[in-house]
């Protein structure tokens, strides 16, 4: 890697987050590769932003999967994360029709304590609060905390920790229920967190989480979701040996379509670590399937570099031809995906974006620009790489609405690579 430095802020991990073992498999190994949130504001910065190991080992304890380097939280979180939950329209209703899924499942009533690890800028906790709970989030990064206790959500700026249940206890007293949406992945100490929230709860109280699943992300190709932020890929058979051994009974478990399938948990406190007859099940039928299939396993990178070179030739077969292309969303994800599809500043002139934290900065690595979504009407581009391809139901009723854009195409690279118009 000549224009990126190899950065030191980062440590090996040689035992599982999960379960503790010594014994971690090689999985698949992307090299170096810069933060995908590590947005600069000039060309230069982003050139030579500083990039790190990003490889995935799976335990051959427990099976847990997990990234075998971990980033220090303060170079993640701490200043440029810009990801904000409440600006995709799909994920903000899910928010919502999740909070009523779980008072319904939990009995909550109004007054019960609410507490939401990796709260953002407080969209989850809002419909809580709504129907009269208390609520209480924590979050690391600064710019989302602010937005949300701007907003009336109360919200601590740290990382969720012992010294944060101490304080949440004392000022709150205990929860009802704690709550998780595709954060617990971010997580460096996961037996602490996992009994950090049981000490959180009350007796007889709720956890309901949900997690990326990575069934989902092996069979579908979705690579570009494996990064320095995230350094566990969940699926339930380690979770539930983790959970129930902490007295935790597991009472259901289900997949959810956001986020390009997530596994979501629903747990009590009883101390008899139980698991249900529903869960009984799918974890039957987990155990049958790729997460097992060690051939599968083994070949997954050659499906990656195939489906990525494609899309390369697809996009330089445009700009071969003179045709203008650019990019809709900068998620943390795309820097990956450039990557491995060999897409540079050369072929992708701009990538527009709904955020305004992130308008006016540039790609880590790549240096391509991010600009706001006007900017396609200005120069109507021959087509749009969705980037942020989780949010392309979304992102098409926008492009498809606008009928400036009607002779722009619309390439949507995972989970296949498909082009609309």
């Amino acid at each position: 890697m000549t224009d990126e430095q190899v950065n030191t802020g980062h440590r090996l991990v040689d035992s599982c987050r999960l379960c503790g073992a010594n014994y971690l498999l090689p999985l698949i190994d992307f090299g170096d590769v810069p933060l995908g949130n590590n947005l600069q504001d000039t060309v230069d910065k982003a050139l030579s932003a500083a990039a790190y190991p990003l490889h995935l080992n799976r335990c051959g304890d427990c099976g847990h999967f997990q990234l075998g380097h971990a980033v220090e939280p303060s170079l993640l979180y701490a200043t440029n994360y810009t990801y904000l939950s409440g600006v995709g329209k799909s994920f903000v209703e899910h928010f919502k029709k999740n909070a009523f899924w779980a008072i319904d499942r939990a009995g909550l009533e109004p007054r019960d304590l609410v507490v939401d690890i990796g709260s953002n800028d407080g969209t989850c906790l809002k419909y809580y609060q709504e129907q009269g709970m208390r609520v209480c989030g924590v979050d690391p990064a600064c710019l989302p905390v602010s937005i949300a206790n701007e907003n009336g959500i109360p919200t601590m700026e740290a990382f969720f920790n012992a010294d944060v249940v101490t304080a949440i206890l004392k000022t709150h007293g205990p929860a009802r229920y704690v709550t998780s949406h595709n954060v617990l992945a971010h997580v460096d100490d996961l037996r602490s967190t996992f009994a950090g929230v049981y000490d959180l709860l009350e007796e007889g109280g709720w956890f309901g989480f949900e997690v990326g699943y990575f069934r989902e992300v092996l069979s579908h190709g979705l690579f570009d979701t494996i990064y320095h932020e995230h350094l566990d890929y969940h699926h339930a058979a380690p979770l539930a040996r983790h959970l129930t051994g902490l007295g935790f009974d597991l009472i259901e478990l289900d997949v959810t379509s956001v986020q390009g399938g997530s596994l979501r948990l629903l747990l009590k406190k009883t101390g008899e670590g139980r698991i249900h007859d529903q869960a009984k099940t799918f974890l039957e039928e987990e155990s049958q399937t790729i997460l097992n299939d060690d051939d599968f396993l083994a070949g997954w990178i050659n499906t990656i570099q195939s489906n990525m070179k494609a899309l390369g030739r697809l996009v330089r077969g445009m700009t071969g031809n003179g045709k203008r292309v650019v990019a809709y969303g900068a998620p943390t994800k795309a820097t990956l995906l450039l990557r491995y599809a060999g897409i540079t500043s050369t072929d992708l002139q701009y990538v527009v974006e709904d955020n305004d934290l992130k308008i006016g900065r540039y790609l880590p690595g790549s240096a391509i620009p991010i600009l706001p979504v006007t900017k396609l009407e200005e120069d109507i581009p021959d087509a749009i790489i969705i980037l942020a391809w989780n949010f392309a139901d979304d992102i098409l009723s926008k492009l498809q609405a606008n009928t400036a854009l009607a002779s722009s195409q619309a390439i949507v690279p995972l989970p296949q690579i498909t082009v609309e118009g």
